[in-house]
């Protein structure tokens, strides 16, 4: 046993395996490099390892991979293999609960692991699932918990005081979420998620200077921050939308959509072209890369945040071929499953897909079918200002199916 750089003990086999997860969780918090390739060798070799694998395991569940996708598998067996400690035993409970659907579950499982222990590992994860499934207050309760227990200038107090921040922003504390985002990013340049909790922070209260004043000054910044530069592009394209800045909006998309390879950067690129067209804006054949690339994409029906980006891609574009797979395929895709995902599928994915897709022919009954979810579309994920969406898309079918509207969508 040995401890990370948090202060947590962790078992590894060798030295390699700790500067591994040492470096991946770097790589990680800065949204640089890939912390998976980092991980890859330790989770291949060193049997006395589990975390790694609980870590990779992790992120692929919340990155939308499959229940059986093979590399998902792979990692479980791993950590369920060589979980010693009775931490460990509970990290890869967690996991196992996030494999079956059930992420509340994985949560509350780590926020136990988070108040026994000195564990960054699990803070963040509990974060990040909560996230995951829009629990504001357990999000908001574990992130205040963990905060309470660190130290300024300890080890991940910064960005831990970042997570805080963004979950304070979220119901609505603003001056001490932009208090404790600004200390976190003064003390770390390079802490994207407080200065990612300041952009939602400035859109939510639509306060256009201090988000250009966040965004351009330090661009050279995040803009290498690639794990999460195309969402804070995202972030400030929106803020260029509102001000009627509508070319430039458009040049960040095509800017990004060259990076936009994985589901969650498709799913701004979804977003950011849908706001324009609401605006008026015309997006020309841009829909055509979106749609190609969700068409290639296995992470289909794991995450209602995802399937809600690919409905409003393939409504604005029926004709494409995976149009009607995607439509035909959410029908099957959770009509047994019992766990919480199958459920929130069920309940809440299902009649908001099937609403994006009857907007542009039957307006007035979208709006209707809107209007019958709309407590309970945080279920799907994601934040309030991803969220807006929702209520922007509604507002347009809400128009066109006024008397007097214009055929277009």
């Amino acid at each position: 046993m040995t401890v990370d750089c948090w202060g947590a003990d962790i078992d590894v086999g060798n030295t390699t395996s700790l500067d591994a997860w040492n470096d991946a969780w770097r790589q990680a918090m800065h949204f640089v490099e890939d912390p998976f390739v980092t991980l890859a060798a330790a989770n291949l070799s060193d049997e006395g390892f589990a975390m790694g694998s609980v870590f990779c395991g992790t992120y692929r569940v919340l990155g939308g991979a499959r229940p059986d996708d093979p590399a998902l598998l792979v990692d479980l067996q791993r950590a369920t293999t060589r979980a010693t400690s009775l931490v460990e035993q509970q990290h890869v409970q967690a996991l196992r609960h996030m494999v079956d659907g059930n992420f509340t579950k994985a949560g509350k499982c780590w926020d136990d692991i988070a108040a026994a222990n000195r564990d960054f590992a699990a803070v963040r994860f509990a974060h990040d699932v909560y996230l995951h499934v829009g629990d504001e207050a357990r999000r908001l309760r574990s992130s205040q918990r963990a905060f309470d227990s660190w130290a300024v200038g300890e080890p991940g107090w910064g960005f831990i005081a970042g997570q805080l921040s963004f979950a304070m922003e979220e119901v609505g504390l603003y001056a001490p979420a932009e208090e404790l985002a600004w200390n976190a990013l003064d003390r770390d340049p390079l802490d994207l998620w407080s200065r990612h909790a300041l952009a939602h922070l400035y859109e939510t209260l639509e306060d256009n200077e201090a988000m250009f004043t966040l965004l351009n000054r330090d661009q050279f910044v995040w803009a290498a921050q690639d794990g999460l530069a195309v969402h804070i592009w995202w972030h400030l394209a929106l803020r260029l939308i509102a001000t009627g800045a509508y070319d430039e909006a458009l040049a960040v998309h095509d800017a990004q959509i060259g990076a936009a390879t994985t589901p969650f950067r498709l799913c701004d690129m979804t977003s950011l072209l849908r706001r324009l067209e609401i605006a008026g804006v015309d997006v020309g054949d841009r829909w055509d890369v979106v749609a190609d690339r969700f068409a290639a994409r296995p992470e289909w029906h794991t995450s209602g945040f995802l399937d809600l980006h690919l409905a409003i891609t393939y409504s604005r574009r029926p004709e494409h071929e995976a149009a009607r797979r995607f439509f035909d395929g959410i029908e099957l895709a959770h009509r047994d499953a019992t766990s919480e995902n199958g459920h929130i599928f069920v309940g809440v994915v299902e009649p908001l897909v099937h609403a994006i897709r009857q907007g542009p022919d039957s307006p007035a009954k979208a709006v209707a079918m809107l209007d019958d979810v709309s407590d309970r579309t945080h279920r799907i994920g994601g934040s309030i200002a991803q969220r807006d969406l929702i209520d922007l898309i509604r507002s347009h079918y809400e128009t066109l199916s006024q008397p007097d509207a214009l055929e277009a969508t």
